[in-house]
């Protein structure tokens, strides 16, 4: 028993000192209730905060940030619905939703201090932002059932507001 702890003991000093300042001050949750889930979150970077917050079944969830405070929160509570939100700069922020099923949210964002959204409270929802510069804006709300959104914003201070009703 000793010598087992006494080499958890020095594996855990090993880990920590070979941290490198690339992965500093990141914090990244991922919550799961349901069954068949799958979360993967990767963070580079410094400052970079995250959660994933997944309630079903056989939903998917994946988040990459690389940079300095990026900031992201997916929210899953149906079935088979999908997220993915790749981060790589600084200061994005991004937030997905999703209720019903077979949803599918993508957000993917490069440069600095650009924002994203998506809900989708329905089912059969396809939507993705894709944004690249500074200043980036958008949003994207569907609630019905079977509709499809696609933002691609390049440049500096774009801004975009979708909304789709109907059921």
């Amino acid at each position: 028993m000793k010598k087992f702890l006494l080499a958890s003991a020095a594996l855990t000093a090993l880990i920590a000192a070979s941290a490198t300042g690339a992965s500093a001050g990141n914090s990244a949750a991922v919550y799961q209730k349901g069954w068949n889930n799958t979360g993967v979150y990767t963070q580079n970077g410094y400052g970079n905060r995250g959660t994933l917050d997944t309630k079903g079944n056989a939903n998917y969830s994946k988040a990459v940030q690389s940079g300095q405070w990026n900031y992201l929160y997916q929210q899953q509570l149906g079935n088979r619905n999908s997220a993915l939100t790749d981060q790589y700069g600084k200061g994005n922020y991004a937030v997905t939703g999703q209720e019903g099923r077979n949803n599918d949210a993508v957000t993917i964002q490069t440069g600095r201090n650009n924002t994203s959204g998506i809900a989708q409270i329905g089912n059969n929802h396809t939507a993705t932002t894709d944004q690249l510069g500074t200043n980036n804006t958008a949003a994207t709300i569907q609630v019905g059932n079977g509709q499809t959104a696609k933002t691609v914003q390049t440049g500096h201070g774009n801004t975009t507001v979708v909304i789709q009703g109907g059921y």
